[in-house]
C-alpha cells in the first residue's frame, strides 16, 4: 500500500487526525514504521463526540496506543447534545467542530500539516454525493489532495488507495482499530452511497465508478478556466473602496453563468456572510438583472446590503444610519453624510435657520429661471441616483421651509455664491 508524501517534507512537524477507525490507524502505523523518516514531528489529534457507546473505549484505547509508541496525543471532547435537541445534522455540525479545534491546535502546535486519511473510496462517495445533489457547478466535484487551510496545509495521503488495498494492510500488519457501527446504516445517504449505490453499479460489467475520477479531472480543469475568468473580470472591472464592491451589471450580465456564480462566490467570500449563498438565490438574482428594473435591493443583512442601481452591481457595507435634521444657525462648515456643506457669511441672516434633511415623501422644488416646480423624485430619478444614495442627500431648506439645494444636483440660483455643497465620497 502506497502513501502519497509529496504533501510533506523531513522537516515537517505533521499531524495526524485518528479516529480509530482502519483508515486512520493504518495511516498512522504507516508513518511510525515504514515512513517515521519522513517528518520532523508527528502529533495526532483525536475527537471523542461522546455519541456512541464505545467512544470512551476507543479515546483510552488510542491513548495508550500512543503511549506505547511515543506519539504526542491531544484529545477534544465534544458534546453534540444540543445539536441532537435542536434536530441538526450531526455530522456536519461535528465536521465544523472538529475543525474548528484542528485550527486551533494546529496554531498552538505550530504545526505545518494536517493529516486525514480520506481514501480513494471515499473520493468516489464524495464525487457521486456532489453530482448527484446539485454541488458541481460552484467547486471542485471531489477531494483535493492538498489544500491550505489559514497557517497549515492539509492533506489527504491515500487519496489514491482503496478501500481494500487499506483493509489487505491492516490484516497483513494485524493494525488494531475499531469499526464504526454506524458506517453500516444505510438512512445517511453517504452511507447508502457508499454501502448500495456504489457497489451496485460496480457489480455492472459495463459500468466502472473509477470513470468518476476521470470526470473530476475534466471538472477541475474547467474550473481552472472559470476561475482565470473571473479573477480577470474582478481585477479588470470592480471597483474595490471603501468596503463597497461596484461593477457593471451590463458587462457582468455578458458573461458565463458558471464564471458569474465564481465571481460573486470570491466577492462574498471576503466579508462577512452567515451563510453562503445557494445557487437558487443567485439564479434569482440574474433574473432581476435581465429585467428592465432600474434598481432593486437583492440581498441584505444587519451589516451587508447587496443591490442594482441603474448599470450598476454593488455590494456595500449596510450602514442604515438615519439622518436627523440638523439646523444651521449661522456661517460656516457643516458635514452631513458624506457631503460637506459651506455657508458663506455673506448670507443675510434673515435666511437662518437654515435645515438640511434628506428626502420626504411629496417634496417638491421650484426650477431656477421658471415659477414651475419639479418634484425631488423625479429629479433622483432622472439623474440616476442609486437608492442607497438618495437615502443619504442632503436637502436644505430656508426659514420658510423652501428646498433651495438638493446635494450637488439642484443650488437655487440666488444661492449660487453663498452655498457650497461637495460630495466628500467623490473626491
Amino acid at each position: 500500500m502506497e502513501v502519497n508524501i509529496e504533501g510533506w517534507s523531513s522537516d515537517k512537524h505533521i499531524v495526524l487526525a485518528v479516529s480509530t477507525g482502519i483508515d486512520s490507524m493504518v495511516l498512522l502505523h504507516q508513518l511510525i514504521t515504514n515512513l517515521q523518516d519522513t517528518y520532523a514531528q508527528l502529533t495526532c489529534l483525536h475527537v471523542n463526540h461522546n455519541i456512541r457507546l464505545i467512544a470512551d473505549e476507543e479515546e483510552l484505547f488510542l491513548k495508550q496506543y500512543c503511549i506505547d509508541h511515543d506519539i504526542a496525543l491531544h484529545v477534544k471532547q465534544l458534546d453534540l447534545s444540543n445539536i441532537v435537541e435542536k434536530g441538526n445534522s450531526i455530522e456536519n455540525e461535528a465536521r465544523i467542530e472538529r475543525y474548528r479545534w484542528f485550527d486551533l491546535m494546529m496554531k498552538d502546535l505550530n504545526a505545518d500539516v494536517l493529516l486525514t486519511a480520506h481514501h480513494q473510496d471515499d473520493q468516489l462517495e464524495t464525487i457521486f454525493y456532489r453530482l448527484m445533489t446539485g454541488r458541481s457547478t460552484r467547486s471542485s466535484l471531489g477531494m483535493s489532495y492538498l489544500t491550505t487551510r489559514g497557517c497549515y496545509d492539509l492533506c489527504k495521503p491515500l487519496l489514491a488507495t482503496t478501500k481494500m488495498e487499506i483493509r489487505n494492510y491492516q490484516q497483513t500488519y494485524n493494525v488494531p482499530f475499531y469499526e464504526d457501527e454506524t458506517n453500516a446504516e444505510n438512512h445517511y445517504v453517504r452511507n447508502d452511497i457508499r454501502n448500495r449505490i456504489l457497489p451496485e453499479i460496480e457489480q455492472n460489467k459495463h459500468l466502472e465508478t473509477k470513470q468518476l475520477l476521470k470526470l473530476k479531472e475534466w471538472h477541475d480543469e474547467q474550473r481552472l478556466v472559470i476561475e482565470s475568468e473571473a479573477n480577470a473580470f474582478i481585477e479588470n472591472s470592480v471597483e474595490i473602496s471603501n468596503a463597497q464592491y461596484r461593477f457593471s451589471r451590463k458587462q457582468f450580465l455578458q458573461l458565463r453563468r458558471s464564471v458569474k456564480m465564481t465571481i460573486l462566490d470570491k466577492l462574498l467570500a471576503s466579508i462577512p456572510m452567515h451563510d453562503s449563498l445557494t445557487e437558487k438565490t443567485y439564479n434569482q438574482w440574474f433574473q432581476v438583472m435581465d429585467e428592465n428594473i432600474a434598481q432593486s435591493t437583492l440581498y441584505t443583512t444587519d451589516k451587508w446590503i447587496i443591490y442594482i442601481a441603474y448599470d450598476k452591481f454593488i455590494i456595500m457595507a449596510n450602514d442604515d444610519v438615519q439622518l436627523s435634521p440638523t439646523k444651521m444657525n449661522q456661517s460656516g462648515t457643516y458635514n452631513y453624510s458624506h457631503y460637506s456643506i459651506d455657508i458663506n457669511n455673506d448670507l443675510p441672516t434673515v435666511e437662518f435657520p437654515l435645515v438640511v434633511r434628506t428626502r420626504n415623501d411629496g417634496d417638491k422644488f421650484e426650477l431656477n429661471g421658471t415659477k414651475g416646480h419639479k418634484k425631488v423624485s423625479r429629479l433622483l430619478i432622472d439623474n440616476k441616483i442609486e437608492q442607497q444614495e438618495r437615502d443619504q442627500m442632503p436637502i436644505i431648506v430656508n426659514a420658510d421651509n423652501e428646498i433651495i439645494a438638493i446635494g450637488t444636483l439642484f443650488l437655487k440660483s440666488k444661492y449660487k455664491d453663498l452655498i457650497c455643497i461637495r460630495d466628500m465620497g467623490e473626491e
